[in-house]
């Protein structure tokens, strides 16, 4: 089991309490729920009835880190002027009006997901060439 500290866990994260699931050991939550202490008086835990012993489990998260995007800034002196409001208006549609001007500046990081959204509204412009300002490895808890 990879070894985190409970100072890693983001506030408010959902813990999993299902400890003989066969993948326990690679699994954030759980990873999390053992490094609990007695100085946490509240965790929210996942239904263990709603839980599937597998990687199918829609609460897993494994304990690969994965990369994350930090900016796209220079994705816009790249762009003709109507381009980058079409991109800017479908990420803002998707992400909102904050989250879309966090993540284009990197102030909060594009997640693998995410990544995948940005990029395919980059290929419906024809710029897929186009790549973000920077990346990160992180666990995506």
């Amino acid at each position: 089991m990879s070894k985190i500290g409970l100072n890693e866990v983001p506030d408010g994260y959902l813990y999993c309490a299902v400890s003989d699931c066969p993948m326990a050991s690679h699994c954030l939550r759980q990873m999390a729920m053992q490094v609990l202490d007695k100085g946490v008086r509240l965790v929210t835990i996942v239904n263990p009835k709603r839980t599937m012993p597998s990687e199918a489990c829609e609460f897993y998260r494994t304990d690969e880190p994965q990369r994350f995007a930090c900016g796209f800034k220079g994705m816009q002196e790249e762009m003709l002027p109507r381009q980058y409001a079409v991109f800017m208006n479908r990420l803002k549609q998707h992400f909102g009006r904050t989250g879309y001007f966090e993540r284009r500046r990197g102030d909060r990081l594009c997640s693998p997901e995410e990544i995948a959204v940005v990029r395919k509204v980059l290929a419906d412009l024809g710029l897929s060439h186009l790549s973000f300002d920077a990346f990160v490895e992180q666990y995506n808890w």
